[in-house]
């Protein structure tokens, strides 16, 4: 059994210990979740522990679930919906500045007599590196032809 698969056990014979899967744990219910045996099981230290941990805990009648009750998961995942669509709502109104930003540019474009299509062409290798003095050097100045 890897070590990657030996923690998955142990994270979920936690699970168990904290009450989020049920109170009746059994070895069968880690067979069925791992696909090993009672016996390969139980060679493992640290497995063993962990299933000893959560059978004692789950033992212990006081021992409060550290799992959230249906409420509380109904109330997170209310309040994770309503920050997910506040975003969704951020970033339409971020993608409607950017169109009206755009159809502004296009129109001072059109009354400028440049075309737009032209201002989109891909970067030269020279203009995607960022050296400005090649381009300078390349260009013609006002007074030159």
């Amino acid at each position: 059994m890897s070590d990657v698969k030996a923690l998955t056990i142990i994270s979920e014979l936690e699970r168990w210990r904290d009450r989020e899967l049920g109170t009746k744990l059994t070895w069968e219910k880690i067979e069925a979740f791992s696909g090993y045996t009672r016996q390969a099981l139980s060679r493992h230290p640290r497995i063993k522990l962990a299933y000893d941990e959560a059978k004692h805990a789950l033992a212990d009648p006081a021992r409060v679930s550290s799992s959230r009750s249906r409420d509380e998961e109904r109330k997170y995942f209310d309040q994770t919906v309503r920050d997910l669509e506040s975003k969704v709502k951020r970033y339409q109104d971020l993608e409607q500045t950017w169109f009206q930003r755009w159809q502004r540019i296009a129109v001072r474009c059109s009354e400028l007599g440049l075309n737009i299509e032209d201002l989109d062409k891909p970067l030269d290798d020279l203009n995607r590196r960022g050296d400005k003095s090649e381009v300078k050097r390349g260009r013609k100045g006002k007074g030159e032809h």
